[in-house]
């Protein structure tokens, strides 16, 4: 008798403990940026990320604004300036998934013209309280985080003066 209910509950276990499937909840109307647009600093994009493995949403509307220099600090070897790109990201809204998740950021990469440039540890500008674990995402909060670019003490390299942002069905850039 115990060997017969043992093998009755442990399928009924096993499909208790079964992933959910992929996310197919409901999402408000949202209208991306156009693909390859440009902005300016202070001006607003919306993109669509998601997890891997479920396809959760989060609709973001994300803002970069006009970079600051300042003088690097020593731990940042061979660079003279760090130049820094504050970002805003909005969620507009997180999809509703029984499972947490953490969805995708946009890439943010400093650029200049059509060159990628020297990216630097946003750290240096600052902490950033951005994270895609959607627990902890609450709609309408503004959540910031930094793009970072450096200037070197004997080769400048190649100094960002904007920011390009990419999803894997978007490239936005901030000039």
């Amino acid at each position: 008798m115990i060997k017969r209910a043992t093998a009755v509950l442990l399928p009924l276990a096993l499909v208790a403990c079964a992933a959910p499937s992929a996310f197919d909840g409901e999402m408000p109307d949202f209208t991306a940026s156009r693909d390859g647009a440009t902005f300016r600093f202070g001006q607003t994009a919306k993109v669509v990320t998601e997890d891997v493995r479920y396809h959760v949403p989060v609709q973001w509307e994300i803002t970069v604004d006009s970079p600051d220099s300042e003088r690097a600090p020593r731990s940042a070897k061979e660079a003279m300036d760090i130049v820094c790109f504050p970002v805003t990201f909005t969620p507009v809204a997180v999809g509703d998934f029984p499972v947490d998740v953490t969805v995708a950021l946009p890439k943010l990469s400093p650029i200049d013209g059509d060159l990628a440039a020297n990216e630097a540890d946003p750290a240096y500008c600052g902490e950033s309280d951005i994270s895609g674990y959607t627990p902890d995402l609450k709609a309408g909060e503004h959540y910031t985080g930094y793009v970072a670019s450096w200037s070197g003490t004997a080769d400048r390299g190649i100094v960002g003066s904007g920011v390009e942002l990419s999803t894997p069905e978007t490239t936005l850039t901030w000039k």
